[in-house]
């Protein structure tokens, strides 16, 4: 996984093809199928060719070697092919045994420059998945572990394994305000959702350092996003396509003076709180409209505000948690896993519930899913060496399989690495 995902969290459903090694089986194939050709003509009459099985080593060889072992397997296959020549076995009567071994040369040999041509595609394509996550960082740009206080993990999955960027967004900003968090869900997944994205982040980073409230900065948001949909629009009628999008959000508050997180909501799944009272789903009692819808709902638009002490928990997520079905069709709930694992620290939270999910949706999930979880401590402080940021979400490596967690720093007090 490139050093990107790694910071901010950015997984997606299908392993990167540069870390996918080469099955075993499949390095000795072309090998094999040389004995194979040997084993099937040597002992049989001569009308029982094998130079069929010696093609297709060289054939394979240029599939899935680079260039000196298909160069070696080409010579391997012309001295397997003159063996079965003197062997009088490549053709039965014997007339055309020279015109079938130079056949057989020419497939060999074809073999080097289809290796040549698979490996300059090959490079072709990592520039261009290179240039494609460039691109996705500057959507979603990384999340600092650390904010003042704050101590936040992300984790981000798209359904499509065309991208590591789908429909879901997140960010987060220290403000003179406080430190904000954004997550939401752009209406459709996959890269069609990936311009609404980038406006809705782009426009929060700015807006949340000059916008004194929740209220009026999700207003600035939904202006932001409705004059995306416009012009979205105006490009479809011209494409002659026709599309609506919208943005469900919610966006998170931590004041400077402590003591509560403040959240409001725009058309965006609930949140959950973790203290000492137990695990609590924040269900908003004015969701409000999404973003994008502003006009539809003339307001007042306000905040609501929970006690949040230092060492609890808060966890924002998107529809792709709480709307993954198992085979039965039930609904994933989350309180259960953060229950055992809240305490352990952002990071082993979003790496467990993450894991929970796939485990209930049996491995793939069919929508995007996002996970940020932060909590809060009395004194800024550096994270133990077991949980710098490394790990997937930009919040380090939790340890174990995420039930099994590392022992978390106290959240009231400065770390012995400070």
């Amino acid at each position: 996984m490139s050093p990107h995902r790694r910071t901010t969290g950015l997984v997606s459903h299908a392993a990167e093809p540069e870390n996918l090694p080469l099955p075993h089986w499949a390095r000795w194939l072309p090998l094999a199928l040389v004995g194979v050709a040997l084993a099937v003509d040597l002992p049989t009459p001569g009308a029982f060719s094998g130079d069929v099985f010696l093609v297709l080593s060289a054939m394979t060889a240029a599939c899935v070697h680079t260039l000196r072992p298909v160069v070696l397997m080409a010579l391997l296959n012309s001295a397997a092919g003159l063996l079965l020549l003197f062997a009088e076995h490549l053709e039965s009567d014997g007339r055309h045994a020279v015109v079938d071994y130079c056949a057989l040369l020419l497939l060999a040999w074809a073999s080097v420059p289809l290796c040549l041509l698979r490996m300059w595609l090959d490079r072709r394509l990592q520039g261009a998945r290179g240039i494609a996550e460039s691109a996705q960082r500057a959507v979603l740009p990384p999340v600092r572990a650390w904010l003042g206080t704050t101590w936040i993990a992300v984790r981000y999955e798209a359904a499509s394994n065309a991208a590591a960027v789908g429909g879901d967004l997140y960010a987060a900003e220290e403000t003179p305000y406080g430190v904000r968090l954004l997550i939401g869900d752009v209406r459709g997944k996959g890269t069609d959702a990936i311009p609404g994205v980038a406006a809705l982040v782009g426009s929060f980073r700015e807006a949340a350092h000059h916008t004194e409230t929740l209220p009026l900065l999700a207003r600035h948001l939904d202006e932001a996003v409705a004059r995306h949909i416009r012009d979205l629009a105006a490009v479809r009628v011209q494409d002659g396509t026709r599309g609506e999008q919208f943005v469900t959000a919610a966006i998170a508050e931590f004041p400077p003076g402590g003591g509560e997180v403040r959240l409001i909501s725009r058309g965006h799944c609930p949140a959950f709180l973790a203290g000492a009272e137990g695990v609590r789903m924040w269900e908003p009692a004015e969701p409000g409209l999404p973003l994008g819808l502003g006009e539809l709902d003339p307001g007042p638009w306000e905040y609501e505000s929970r006690p949040f002490a230092p060492g609890d928990l808060l966890l924002m997520v998107t529809d792709g948690l709480l709307e993954a079905r198992d085979a039965g069709g039930s609904f994933f709930t989350p309180e259960e896993g953060l229950c055992g694992c809240w305490r352990q620290g952002p990071p082993t939270v979003v790496d467990t519930v993450a894991r929970l999910v796939h485990r209930h949706a049996g491995g793939v999930l069919a929508d995007d899913l996002a996970l940020m979880a932060a909590t809060v401590t009395e004194t800024p402080y550096l994270p133990p060496r077991a949980m710098t940021p490394h790990g997937p979400g930009g919040t380090g490596d939790s340890g174990g399989d995420g039930e099994g967690c590392a022992t978390p720093p106290d959240p009231t007090g400065p770390s012995a690495e400070h």
